[in-house]
């Protein structure tokens, strides 16, 4: 009977350890997007490094919550308009951009036509944005910085990075 209840107990135990973050990383098999790489820390001018404008506006924002390493995945439905800077994107997900250090992945949805930003938690799936203005996590933070830099951001994906 010990045994059956440790092989249980173990079986239970590694389904879940590999499963943890696996059903919420629907990305998974997406395209990879272009953008990538450390998110440098506060203080740091990217433009003197060879960054654009947009990549130095994404620093100042997210620097204070230290998101580490981040990468993007394009659905495969929007991948084509992606590159070729497409302006008009399909009905659905258009992309991600994922902080595993912070267990967060940055969402933009096309819906009507508009773009809907949201910040969720790898682990859980929920959504964690913050409803402070002006938060880095507010999808208003998005929203404002992505119509910013409108010669950058084709469409809702944005970077000179495509």
């Amino acid at each position: 009977m010990r045994k059956v209840l440790f092989y249980t107990l173990f079986a239970v135990m590694f389904i879940g350890f590999t499963g943890v973050g696996s059903a919420n990383e629907f990305w998974a098999k997406w395209p990879a997007g272009k953008a990538k790489g450390p998110m440098p820390p506060c203080g740091v001018n990217v433009i003197a490094l060879g960054g654009d404008d947009i990549l130095q506006a994404t620093v100042d924002i997210y620097c204070g919550v230290n998101p580490g390493n981040y990468k993007s995945y394009i659905h495969p439905k929007a991948y084509a308009t992606y590159k070729v800077k497409g302006g008009k994107y399909p009905e659905g997900m258009l992309g991600v951009l994922v902080f595993k250090k912070i267990d967060a992945v940055f969402t933009t949805e096309i819906k009507n036509g508009k773009p809907i930003y949201d910040v969720l938690q790898i682990s859980t799936g929920k959504s964690i944005a913050a409803s402070d203005a002006g938060h880095p996590l507010n999808p208003k933070t998005c929203e404002k910085c992505h119509a910013s830099f409108e010669g950058v951001c084709k469409g809702y994906a944005c970077g000179n990075r495509f």
